[in-house]
């Protein structure tokens, strides 16, 4: 190499390094700002190895090794499951389970990362129901606690990024504790924070109907206009303690209000698109823009009534009709208590022609990925969607989804369309991980200040 060869390298890497130091070489310049604490050594370390064990996956959308080698190299989060509920009557999540979507197996298949558990807080009934709502959430914790203890070698419990990031070295699915339905704090901000102590990191804030401070999304006519002066000390004290706001379930104006008000990016665990389906549980595309600038998050839901709505009202009808032709009340939880035998019958024919309808609308897997490629369009961008299947917590899963081990089907599919590794990888979890380091990070300095 001569003289002139070797000062021109000589300059060329002068110049790189300086672009290196301005933070403006790649893209850097699109790093979002450090507002939390910066990840150790050990941390960083484990995030790079798994970047450099990248392969361009985008030409082999057909092979299936391919679909399925990137879908476990993603992080794969699921932001939304009630399977809490079957733990808690005895089925034992340990096995891979003929009937259920969600269990240790089908989780390990599926590759997930990090799930969530909802503790669901019904609507109450009746007063006493309202003042029962706490015990009945910290009963579900209780039985999270208890599942993760009985599971160490395959389950940990997860309460910030940091923590995540250590049991994903471990090859253990994280899980994450939820709150569906905010009656659970009965109007005590005390109760919301020991909640959070107990490792509770996300709270819908309400469930089909309003609470004492929030209106739903079935209340047709707002109580509050969104938000009461509780509701919004409620979503300040969630900004100081670092839990996330879920506006999953509740009403447009609750939603407006808590974008109004939330410092942190929020979350809407478990919906979709109100665009293609026209049902008061999903998101308008107002919304979606709305979400999108405050930095949030959408996991769509797999439940095929808010996929396509035409679907639930038809399933509604069918319900009536069969509930007539076994004497049954039309209302669900009187339908609890009825005939056990009627239950049987209306259940196993309800069953088989929900299945039909299932075909009749063609919802499947792509009906899914076509709700998660609206919110891309509608936003501009793949960092504002992500996964909430509500598995355990619906009847009725697209097909291609039946339960949490098939999740790499998304994965398959968003390659069938085109959509690079790592638009994917933000899809299938890394969306929320962004949200959830936010939102739990960067508040420690704060509440110590306030402590």
């Amino acid at each position: 190499m001569n003289k002139k060869n070797g000062l021109f390298i000589l300059l060329i890497i002068l110049l790189s390094s300086l672009l290196f130091a301005q933070g403006d070489f790649f893209g850097n310049r699109f790093k979002e700002q450090q507002t939390y604490p910066a990840l150790s050594n050990s941390e960083n370390n484990y995030l790079a190895t798994l970047a450099s064990d990248e392969v361009d996956f985008k030409m082999n959308a057909d092979n299936d090794s391919s679909y399925l080698e990137l879908h476990k190299k993603a992080f794969v989060v699921d932001l939304h499951c009630d399977a809490i509920g079957r733990f808690l009557k005895g089925v034992d999540l340990r096995k891979d389970n003929a009937k259920g979507h969600v269990d240790i197996p089908k989780l390990k298949k599926g590759a997930v990362d990090l799930q969530v558990f909802a503790c669901y807080s019904p609507v109450p009934q009746n007063e006493k129901e309202k003042m029962q709502a706490a015990k009945n959430v910290l009963r579900q914790i209780d039985g999270i606690y208890r599942l993760v203890e009985q599971n160490t070698n395959d389950l940990a419990l997860v309460r910030s990024y940091r923590e995540f990031l250590k049991v994903n070295q471990t090859g253990r699915t994280g899980i994450l504790i939820g709150i569906e339905g905010g009656y659970a704090i009965e109007n005590d901000l005390s109760l919301l924070r020991s909640f959070y102590r107990l490792g509770a990191r996300i709270m819908t804030l309400t469930h089909w109907t309003h609470t004492d401070w929030a209106d739903g999304s079935a209340d047709s006519i707002p109580v509050f206009g969104g938000l009461s002066d509780f509701g919004e000390k409620v979503v300040k004290e969630m900004n100081r303690l670092g839990m996330i706001i879920d506006v999953s379930h509740v009403h447009d104006e609750t939603f407006w209000d808590v974008i109004r008000i939330s410092d942190d990016p929020v979350i809407a665990s478990h919906s979709s698109c109100r665009a293609l389906s026209d049902h008061f549980r999903n998101l308008s595309d107002s919304m979606l823009i709305a979400l999108a600038k405050n930095g949030g998050v959408i996991g769509i839901n797999f439940e095929p009534g808010y996929l396509k709505v035409e679907f639930w009202n038809e399933r509604n009808k069918l319900r009536k009709e069969l509930a007539k032709k076994y004497g049954l009340p039309a209302d669900r939880r009187l339908l609890q208590k009825a005939d056990a035998n009627k239950k049987k019958r209306f259940y196993a024919e309800l069953k088989k022609k929900t299945q039909e309808l299932l075909h009749k609308y063609k919802i499947d897997v792509k009906t899914v990925v076509d709700h998660i490629e609206h919110v891309i369009q509608v936003t501009g961008s793949t960092d504002y969607v992500g996964l909430g299947s509500d598995f355990d917590g619906i009847s009725t899963t697209p097909i291609g989804l039946e339960n949490a081990s098939k999740l790499p089907n998304i994965t398959k599919e968003l390659l069938a369309r085109g959509y690079k590794e790592e638009d994917i990888k933000k899809i299938l979890g890394g969306n929320f991980l962004r949200v959830f380091r936010q939102v739990s990070e960067k508040k420690k300095e704060k509440r110590a200040s306030v402590d």
